[in-house]
């Protein structure tokens, strides 16, 4: 299993060690990490915008850094990658989440407005028809 030649499929002892070791300190960066992704997750999940709650808003912005920061730990690694694409996708359903929200009071408003054009419409018909 060692060798210190030159085949490329073979390792030597202090190189299975440094991969052991930076295996162990990826593997414990995900543990510290997960807790935050998975409570970032559902304040995303659970945001409403209507409500006046900004610090909600500061804390899944903080949340997203603090996620991001894990890739900022070793980014010469490919596998702390997936620390910033989490944070990208996140940050994107939280941008979304709020045009949602935004959209569906848009909706609201302009089916309000529709109905109060009905209305006046009837109103004027019966004017009309009753002169």
């Amino acid at each position: 299993m060692f060798y210190s030649g030159t085949s490329r499929y073979e390792i030597s002892k202090e190189e299975l060690e440094v991969k052991i070791s930076e295996n162990e300190v990826f593997e414990n960066t995900v543990k510290e990490t997960m807790p935050t992704v998975d409570t970032t997750f559902k304040w995303i999940t659970r945001y409403n915008p209507n409500v006046r709650a900004v610090f909600l808003k500061d804390d899944i912005q903080r949340s997203l850094g603090a996620i991001k920061s894990s890739f900022d730990r070793k980014a010469s690694d490919y596998r702390y990658k997936i620390f910033v694409q989490n944070e990208q996708l996140y940050n994107r359903l939280f941008y979304d989440r709020q045009e949602q929200n935004k959209n569906i009071s848009d909706i609201e408003l302009y089916q309000k407005q529709l109905d109060d054009c009905i209305t006046n419409r009837r109103q004027l018909q019966q004017t009309i028809s009753a002169r």
